[in-house]
């Protein structure tokens, strides 16, 4: 796992008062994890940009409230009802889309657009021809 982002980046950059002190280190664990996950291109290691570490403190003040990986758990309620004749029939379930951007909670789509420079499209490829 790679390294973008340590505690003091962070308090650097929103202050001290993101989290709790005994919840930073683990926030800034998963916030490492989660920029490590995307695979980043072109970032320098021993000068990590400001755009970067940015988005890591977003995504470690999102990771300290419990809310980087946590699963959406809420939906649509739908319903269908099916009538022929005098025989009428419904059913009522939930909906749930987990693909949509706006599962996300606003600050970690914020980091995500901070890092679009550094993300490789999903349909590309690298090509050495060395």
């Amino acid at each position: 796992m790679a390294t973008y982002i340590t505690v003091a980046d962070v308090d650097a950059i929103l202050g001290s008062a993101w989290a709790p002190d005994d919840k930073k280190a683990r926030a800034v664990l998963q916030a490492n994890a989660y920029l490590t996950s995307l695979n980043l291109v072109g970032v320098d290691m021993s000068a990590v940009p400001d755009e970067v570490k940015q988005a890591g403190a977003e995504l470690a003040k999102v990771a300290a409230d419990g809310k980087l990986y946590q699963q959406q758990t809420e939906g649509s309620l739908e319903a269908k009802t099916v009538k022929a004749g005098s025989v009428s029939t419904s059913r009522t379930f939930a909906s749930l889309d987990s693909s949509k951007i706006i599962a996300q909670p606003g600050d970690v789509q914020f980091a995500l657009a901070l890092l679009s420079p550094w993300r490789s499209s999903p349909f590309s490829f690298r090509v050495d021809r060395g």
